[in-house]
């Protein structure tokens, strides 16, 4: 199936949140984007014990476009992203979690973006003017915190590097180092960023309000992933990686 903007919505454990997810995305993004064309969702589920894949599986009546692959021979969000877009058709792909912690009504503006040639990455940014992050006061400045080391050490000029939340073109995304970049956890999002800094990529950010997640429990173990997300960003700017 041909269609213009595919959404990629790598999940773990999401039964609370990604019907509701699709129902939003379908039922208001679509009217904003491609009225004519009808979005694909494609939903990466790491096999979840809570029945997210089957559920998705099932919405595929309702929504033809709606794609679902179940990995039970994989883990990991960099590498969900990775296969979602490889399981992908659109031209431009949204990347984007499945908790709410995501703005829906962003969509349209990222894949405007791109798709005007104004940018090449289009960046939902809880830190630039505008954006928000609604959070305990410790998560929030832990955040803010990682964002400003990892812009540091990578010496590049974005504020949002961990959000995860974008919008570009298929062909700038095969530009990239796919199998270094996409790996990790959240991680893969700097790396990625880093790697089409490097190569000259226009990249532009677009506020929102980052949310607590709707359903369910977070994954990210923060102290940890500060640890791995800081080492990282340094294996980078050594070239190591």
């Amino acid at each position: 199936m041909s269609c213009r903007v595919s959404i990629v919505i790598p999940t773990y454990n999401e039964a609370g949140n990604v019907a509701p997810l699709i129902d939003r995305i379908y039922g208001t993004v679509q009217d904003e984007v491609h009225p004519e064309d009808a979005p694909q969702v494609v939903v990466i589920d790491d096999n979840s014990p809570d029945g997210t894949g089957q559920l998705c599986l099932s919405l595929r009546r309702k929504y033809p476009s709606l794609k679902t692959v179940i990995r039970t021979d994989a883990r990991g969000l960099g590498s969900a992203v990775q296969r979602g877009i490889l399981e992908s058709d659109g031209d431009t792909i949204v990347v984007m979690d499945a908790d709410f912690s995501h703005d829906c009504d962003l969509i349209p503006t990222l894949v405007a973006a791109v798709d005007s040639g104004s940018t090449d990455i289009a960046i939902a940014s809880r830190y630039v003017p505008g954006g928000k992050m609604v959070a305990s006061p410790h998560l929030s400045l832990g955040s803010r915190a990682l964002n400003w080391f990892v812009r540091t050490v990578l010496g590049i000029p974005i504020r949002d590097l961990t959000g995860g939340f974008f919008a570009a073109k298929r062909s700038t995304l095969q530009g990239l180092e796919s199998e270094t970049v996409f790996t990790g956890y959240g991680d893969y999002s700097f790396a990625l960023l880093y790697k089409g800094f490097k190569r000259g990529l226009r990249m532009q950010e677009y506020p929102f309000e980052y949310s607590p997640r709707q359903d369910g429990m977070t994954k990210t173990k923060y102290l940890r992933a500060g640890l791995s997300y800081g080492l990282r960003a340094i294996r980078l700017r050594m070239g190591l990686e």
